[in-house]
């Protein structure tokens, strides 16, 4: 039984390795423009700055987005810390941004200068808002603070649909005395269009 089954096994795992994405890109050798749907997840830490009582805390981050080409992405980012602890007691801070992404390996001096088609520097800017209780930010009025985001951060391309993602970012809270809050994510990313050029 074992002498038929191993050849079976080693039939089958060919198969699988022959109809995967990568293999059937040759890696990051395929031609595309980048464009396609694509979905990420990450965890890392939050940073209060100044105008609330947040401590450092753990966050968890999800996102999702489309890439219209090499150069632009959009997403839709959810972020969690459940466990956050303020001056008043625990609390769970969330919050949801929109961002658009553009990638400094899109143009050709970048290659040029660093010739390294998988390393792939991004900023990115856009708005959104963060939850929290009553007694976080600086008017207990207040469960929300809402404004404009700017990240820093690079993608590391492993295979056409496979890439690391590491990122920080600064948000301006607009509408309370909540000032500033910042954050450091790092994550994997799966692109379904094989955007990873």
């Amino acid at each position: 039984m074992k002498r038929i089954l191993s050849p079976a096994f080693a039939a089958l795992c060919c198969i699988l390795c022959a109809a995967s994405p990568c293999a059937a890109d040759g890696g990051l050798e395929v031609e595309s423009d980048g464009s396609g749907w694509h979905l990420g997840a990450g965890g890392g830490i939050l940073l209060p700055g100044n105008g609330n009582s947040l401590h450092r805390a753990a966050e968890a981050a999800v996102r999702g987005g489309y890439t219209f080409s090499s150069f632009f992405d959009l997403d839709l980012e959810g972020l969690c810390a459940p466990h956050a602890v303020s001056g008043a007691g625990a609390t769970t801070v969330s919050g949801a941004s929109l961002m658009g992404t553009l990638h400094a390996s899109a143009w050709d001096e970048f290659d040029r200068l660093f010739g390294c088609e998988r390393f792939d520097p991004f900023v990115s800017f856009g708005a959104g808002g963060r939850l929290a209780g009553r007694h976080v930010f600086a008017d207990s009025s207040h469960r929300a603070a809402f404004g404009p985001i700017f990240a820093l951060g690079a993608f590391y391309h492993l295979t056409d649909a496979w890439s690391l993602r590491a990122d920080v970012q600064a948000q301006l809270c607009c509408d309370t005395p909540c000032g500033m809050l910042y954050g450091a994510t790092v994550g994997v990313q799966y692109d379904f269009g094989g955007g990873g050029e």
